[in-house]
Formats: C-alpha cells, structure tokens, sequence
C-alpha cells in the first residue's frame, strides 16, 4: 500500500479505511472514469486535505485498494489449493471459474478497477503479479487434482489457462455487469477443452 504517512494509531487507520471504502463505494456506482480525490472526500464527507494526508494522489488510493482486492483473491485462491489437496472435485473448470465470478459480482469497486487497469501502470504490475499467483495456485490444483508432474510445460500451459480465460470474463463483464452467460459458457467450453487435452497429452 502506497501511503504518504503509515497510520499508527486507531484513529487514524480508522480513517484510512474510511477513505478506502468511499473509494470502493464511488467506483462500484459510479466507475473509475467518476474517481477523483474531491469525490472520495465527498463521499467519506472528510476534508480533501484528509486525503492527501495519508495519500499522494489518486493513483495512491487506487493501487490500495487494489492491492486490498488482490489479497482478497489471493486468499480465495489458497483456499481452492487446499480444498483441491484434500479432495477430488467433480469439475476443476467450474469450480475454479466459479469462484472467480463470485469475486467479480460481489466486488463490482475490484471489477471497475480490473477493467480499468490499462489505465495506469501500477494497476498493470499489480495485475500481473495478480495472474501469476492464480497461475501458480491453478498448477497445484491441477496437480493434486490429476496428478500432473508439476514442470515447466505444466507451469506455461497454467499461464496460458489463466491469460485466455482472464481476456474472456474481461469480455464477458464489459458486456453485462454480471457476466455474459453466453461469453462465460464459451470460456468454460474452452477451458474444459484445453485442460483435457492436457491431461491426455502428458505421459
């Protein structure tokens, strides 16, 4: 989290998430494009100096509240690795992608950001380093779940799962807040597709 002063006390930790969920509110309702640091200060009803004492800009706020978004995801991940080592599920394409459209309706601030995030340079990194954790989470689901030798090969195709699969419920969530059944169900298609043949493939 990129603050222009750590809060140390209650008071003011209090305050920085204050700040934090008025963003989220502003972004869920109103989009990225209606972001402003004057917006967030409305809607937490603070004075616009109250932001820039915890935050340098706009991009500040939005690279927390990102990186809040991605801890959260992060965490839905290692709980899908530890569900998929302690036993067999019936689809390892519904399950993961269902958890995954979970995040993104119940988080509609996360999902104004994860469309907007060619808008800014830090929300890239972060993103990248976003799908490089789901890919390497999705590598050791793989694993437990069909018993794949977990190498290189595994690890490029896991990428290139994740990669497809992000680029199709990016389509599917511009074209209806909730997901294009039409889009998600061509996703799913295409992801129990490659995942059988790289099950079968393998030695």
């Amino acid at each position: 989290m990129r603050l222009r002063r750590r809060p140390q006390q209650a008071r003011s930790r209090a305050r920085v998430q204050r700040l934090l969920e008025a963003a989220d509110k502003v972004l869920a309702t109103e989009g990225y494009a209606a972001l402003t640091v004057r917006r967030i200060a409305e809607e937490a009803e603070v004075p616009v100096g109250t932001i820039y004492q915890f935050f340098a800009d706009k991009s500040a706020v939005v690279d927390a509240l990102a990186r809040s978004y991605i801890g959260e995801f992060d965490a839905m991940i290692e709980l899908l690795v530890a569900d998929a080592e302690s036993r067999e599920w019936d689809d390892v394409v519904d399950t993961v992608l269902d958890a995954a459209i979970e995040m993104y309706r119940s988080r509609p601030g996360y999902l104004a950001i994860w469309i907007g995030r060619h808008l800014s340079p830090e929300l890239q990194q972060a993103d990248a380093a976003n799908n490089a954790a789901i890919a390497a989470g999705l590598r050791r689901i793989v694993v437990a779940q069909h018993g794949l030798p977990d190498d290189e090969h595994l690890a490029r195709a896991c990428q290139v799962a994740v990669q497809t699969t992000d680029a199709l419920l990016q389509l599917a969530f511009r074209l209806d807040p909730e997901g294009d059944a039409a889009i998600l169900t061509e996703a799913r298609r295409l992801q129990r597709l490659y995942l059988s043949d790289l099950i079968n493939s393998r030695p």
